[in-house]
């Protein structure tokens, strides 16, 4: 199972339902009663996003912390580059969204979670949202 990074984004800026529920997220791949992976673009993505509404220092802290967690950090390669621009060729994603999409394809990945509805478009990718994440561990 891929994590995509707006499940972090919004654990740390969502106060409502949504924040909670990737919140618990976190807390089940903290405590290794989820599995996943995810390249290293979500840090990418996690750093500049809270940047803009936690400040510099907090997200700072946030991503240190995102990169003591076990994930499967998946690298960004030469092949998930070139797999990408296959991807955004032959779908509807923005090139950012076909970077993880080729990220997942890379390590044999089929289920994302995120609340991005654009990867429900794609055939061979179940997406499940923060709250069906929810539903399937708990």
């Amino acid at each position: 199972m891929y994590i995509d990074s707006n499940i972090f984004i919004f654990a740390a800026t969502d106060k409502g339902k949504l924040g909670q529920n990737c919140r618990e997220i976190i807390r089940l791949i903290t405590e290794q009663k989820i599995t996943c992976a995810s390249s290293f673009l979500v840090v990418d993505e996690v750093i500049w996003i809270l940047k803009k509404y936690v400040g510099k220092d907090c997200a700072i802290k946030i991503t240190k912390a995102l990169l003591s967690m076990p994930i499967k950090w998946i690298a960004i390669d030469k092949s998930v580059i070139i797999r990408m621009v296959d991807t955004y060729e032959k779908t509807t994603l923005d090139p950012r969204d076909a970077i993880h999409l080729s990220s997942m394809r890379e390590v044999g990945l089929s289920v994302i979670v995120s609340e991005d509805d654009d990867f429900d478009k794609v055939d061979g990718i179940e997406r499940i949202n923060a709250s069906k994440c929810i539903e399937k561990f708990l």
